[in-house]
């Protein structure tokens, strides 16, 4: 911890085809590295073959990644998720990298497993923590491992965006030290492998997203979208959740209760009864109903703050 700041921190500036990205890297100790990344971008994929063997903790905050693994199968960190990720000397782990709809805000821990392990024992002796026990217990039989969203993770990640700069580098590591130390302590049943789709069900689910987003009063069900985009009920349904956080109907709903939002502003002449009929609720009742439990407020009542 007697580095400069200079010598500790970095940034990267990304920019290609399809947009831009920025990783903001600190050396928070030998052997640890937190990285703060913005990407607006389809993909920062980049080849790498590793010179040690390393242990990845990524946090999604916002948005979504998607991994791709050699036998083409796909997998998705969604908001809340934290994967942790086993990358072995000399081999490459993840074939492709995508981001979904060119928005990703999350948080990259990397150790590498030796160095780390010796700075842990040097300056953390008595937490006792163990980088191959943790990657023991949570990748032994896949490279990567899933850790849906939980209160105590998101506790930790939502600190370090909000930490002082004037005090960063030391509570960087005090919260990496907190984080394995929960780690440490989880078994088989707070965890899950993550959920893998073909490329084909992970193309079609996206497509499906993208058209809600477009068409939020479509009146297409479930089935009608699968049909559309050539993708199973049941496998769409699985990805979907996986692609956004939300189940496709309740994400239907969101989409279709903000659109009806920015009608009551663009649309004053329209009543609440005409939004609502063509939000496709034949009762205004309902509609109110269902408007609330998204927006936490009326249409009425949010009608009369816009103005």
């Amino acid at each position: 911890m007697s580095n400069s700041m200079e010598e500790v921190y970095t940034v990267h500036q990304l920019k290609s085809d399809t947009g831009t990205g920025q990783m903001q890297c600190y050396g928070v100790a030998p052997g640890i590295q937190i990285s703060y990344n913005k990407l607006n971008m389809d993909s920062c994929f980049q080849p790498i073959t590793y010179d040690n063997d390393l242990m990845e903790i990524n946090y999604c905050m916002e948005g979504c990644y998607e991994i791709e693994l050699a036998n083409g199968s796909v997998n998705f960190l969604g908001e809340g998720d934290l994967a942790v990720s086993h990358l072995t000397k000399g081999n490459q782990v993840f074939t492709n990298s995508r981001i979904p709809f060119k928005k990703y805000r999350g948080i990259t821990i990397t150790l590498e497993m030796e160095l780390a392990q010796k700075t842990l024992n040097k300056d953390f002796q008595q937490a006792k923590i163990d980088l191959i026990s943790i990657k023991n217990n949570l990748c032994e039989n896949s490279p990567s491992l899933l850790i849906k969203s939980r209160h105590e993770i998101d506790y930790i990640f939502s600190q370090l965006y909000s930490v002082n700069e004037s005090i960063q580098l030391p509570f960087l590591w005090i919260k990496t030290i907190e984080l394995l130390l929960y780690l440490g302590l989880l078994d088989n049943t707070c965890v899950q492998r993550p959920q893998q789709f073909s490329a084909e069900v992970s193309q079609g689910t996206q497509a499906a997203y993208q058209y809600i987003i477009e068409n939020p009063f479509s009146n297409n069900t479930i089935a009608d979208l699968s049909k559309m985009f050539n993708v199973a009920e049941s496998s769409m349904k699985r990805c979907f959740k996986s692609l956004s956080g939300n189940s496709i109907g309740t994400f239907i709903k969101i989409k279709r209760m903000e659109a009806a939002a920015e009608l009551l502003v663009a649309e004053p002449k329209l009543s609440i009864g005409e939004i609502a009929e063509i939000a496709g609720y034949k009762s205004q009742s309902k509609f109110s109903s269902a408007f609330k439990s998204v927006l936490g407020i009326t249409p009425f009542a949010y009608r009369s703050k816009s103005w």
